[in-house]
């Protein structure tokens, strides 16, 4: 007997689904119920209620012609978002170690995932303070730095969509949640090539953000730099937004990024519907 049948832990059902999904390999492409069914021993009305599942959230998908299923591109989709986030770590670290050197504050990587920012990279200072912010940490992108950073180099249509899929809650007193005004923020941010939020997610910080575009000139991440107001120097600010955009540049430029992408990226269809 397989020992996680013995672990009370384990969902069942959610094991079977797993299971159905690990029976597609390059022998098996497609499979229909009845083989399914067969290959776990299930009967065949409960096999069908798991692929029914699977399919509803894009994890394997029908073959009109022939009626059986295949993997479905949400594990494309899932793998890619894991692939991104090793290999952006990786090449990422020696510049995100210069910015926190440089710096002297801590210093994060975020990735967008659907509507939320998730903190993948995260270094530290001897003096830094308490910010909340940890790797794995899910955050709204419009609160942050990070998250403005993003949406501010995506294309206008696209940043709308992700504003209007969530409620704009207030994180603190100054967080903005008119749509109107932040995207003219967004504008303004994509000029100047970095983003700045000042005490719009935590009280007592302020944090300065610029992305990192993959070679195809998607904004896939961002890096920013946290400043406690304690210690923020304001005549330095836009110093420091060109170092960090400096430093996000050079990451994008690893990825394969180049100048020419960027200006592709913005033709002037884009620009157009960012002023409708």
């Amino acid at each position: 007997m397989d020992e996680r049948g013995k672990d009370p832990r384990i969902i069942s059902s959610l094991q079977r689904a797993l299971d159905i999904l690990s029976l597609f390999g390059p022998q098996t492409p497609e499979l229909g119920i009845t083989d399914i069914a067969k290959a776990l021993n299930l009967h065949k009305s409960t096999a069908s209620g798991l692929v029914y599942t699977l399919e509803r959230n894009g994890y394997i998908a029908q073959n009109p012609e022939n009626r059986r299923y295949h993997l479905g591109l949400q594990l494309v989709e899932r793998a890619g978002v894991l692939l991104d986030q090793i290999e952006i770590r990786k090449i990422a670290m020696p510049e995100l170690e210069d910015l926190r050197d440089w710096a002297s504050e801590s210093v994060n990587l975020a990735i967008l995932e659907e509507n939320q920012i998730i903190y993948i990279e995260r270094l530290l200072t001897d003096k830094s303070l308490g910010f909340r912010n940890h790797i794995g940490k899910r955050a709204w992108p419009h609160s942050t730095a990070l998250g403005k950073a993003i949406l501010s180099h995506l294309p206008p249509q696209q940043a709308l969509e992700v504003l209007n899929s969530y409620p704009l809650e207030s994180m603190t007193r100054n967080t903005i949640t008119d749509i109107k005004v932040l995207m003219r923020q967004f504008e303004d941010f994509r000029r100047q090539g970095y983003a700045i939020e000042r005490e719009e997610n935590e009280i007592g910080g302020l944090c300065i953000s610029a992305p990192i575009h993959s070679y195809d000139a998607v904004p896939i991440a961002a890096v920013s730099v946290s400043f406690p107001l304690s210690r923020l120097d304001e005549a330095t600010i836009s110093s420091s937004g060109a170092k960090v955009r400096e430093v996000a540049q050079r990451i994008s430029i690893k990825l394969g990024y180049t100048l020419e992408r960027r200006e592709l990226s913005y033709a002037p269809e884009a620009q157009a519907a960012a002023g409708s």
